[in-house]
């Protein structure tokens, strides 16, 4: 099944998704400095993330989870010139790798790398930070819960927050696994059905090249 879901992937990008050398050149050098590209969105994912910032017209953005900032480059393209880009990595040496493609893909919008557990910079944030209109979990799953209830202190009403890598290959549905990644899924589920501050939330799974996963995609009341 592998090989046919990552062919359609194949597919579907060379039919619905233009070459960018930006994001080429990012996945170049992530590979040339050791850095597996599996970490990273599949290009059909990316293109999904920035049209829901497009059709919400947003223009602050916050990315929990940088990597080598290849989905990063993705939030980045999507935003109006005015925008802003906050993007947080707990792994000094993929922040590193990430720096160094922000800054040569040069995107015309203001894009701020911080370094540290996302949960402990968030923290640190001036307390009059503006709300983001879009919020991109993709860091440590262990930790999910805790980043969603920080997310919710820096969104308004209509903010669109998108948790990755929701599903595992169905682990979260194992009564076995009883891994730290699982359990903080699976708490996270419990935190967003019926969650005081969301309007709505749903889960997807997904196939490709990137396996069998999924997002969870919510709205802030």
């Amino acid at each position: 099944m592998q090989e046919m879901w990552t062919a359609l992937d194949e597919y579907i990008e060379s039919h619905l998704i233009s070459e960018d050398p930006k994001l080429q050149k990012i996945i170049e050098n992530t590979a040339e400095h050791g850095f597996s590209n599996h970490l990273a969105v599949a290009p059909n994912q990316g293109m999904l993330l920035q049209m829901l910032i497009q059709m919400n017209h947003c223009k602050r953005v916050l990315e929990l989870g940088t990597f080598a900032a290849y989905s990063t480059a993705w939030l980045a393209r999507a935003l109006p010139e005015d925008g802003y880009l906050l993007t947080i990595e707990g792994r000094d040496t993929h922040a590193a790798m990430a720096q160094h493609n922000i800054d040569q893909a040069n995107y015309p919008v203001k894009v701020e790398l911080k370094v540290g557990r996302a949960a402990d910079v968030l923290r640190a944030l001036p307390a009059e930070t503006q709300p983001f209109d879009f919020i991109f979990i993709d860091a440590d799953k262990q930790s999910y819960p805790e980043y969603l209830e920080l997310s919710l202190q820096f969104s308004r009403s209509g903010t669109v927050i998108v948790l990755d890598n929701v599903i595992r290959a169905g682990d979260i549905i194992n009564p076995d696994n009883h891994k730290p990644s699982i359990e903080g899924i699976r708490e996270t589920f419990s935190a967003l059905k019926d969650h005081p501050r969301l309007l709505s939330c749903t889960a997807l799974q997904t196939v490709g090249s990137k396996g069998h996963d999924g997002f969870a995609i919510a709205i802030v009341k």
